[in-house]
């Protein structure tokens, strides 16, 4: 058996409270909590490539997301994935819109 300690009250109240002080009930809400996390994690970064890769727009993706479009522009950085593909093919395409 694992035996749980903390110095935080208020994680100390809602085990006495909501899981009864026990240990099985709280250590698999906490195994479900972030197993639902990690899925949330792997659904936004699945939308987020899914833009990289051109199958859907910025709008598209905050809406999945139920984010704003810029709260969606903060998520792709912390991917590392870049906002706008710049290659040889868009910057020709944009050179030439000048002339």
């Amino acid at each position: 058996m694992t035996h749980l300690q903390t110095n935080d009250q208020y994680i100390a109240t809602v085990f006495k409270t909501k899981f009864y002080n026990d240990e099985n009930k709280f250590i698999e809400a906490v195994k479900k909590l972030l197993q639902k996390d990690d899925e949330l994690k792997t659904r936004e970064y699945n939308l987020l490539k899914a833009y990289q890769d051109g199958e859907l727009s910025i709008g598209q993706v905050a809406k999945y997301l139920n984010t704003s479009k810029f709260e969606t522009m903060e998520l792709l950085k912390k991917y590392d994935i870049p906002f706008i593909e710049v290659d040889e093919e868009y910057l020709k395409h944009e050179f030439n819109a000048f002339n």
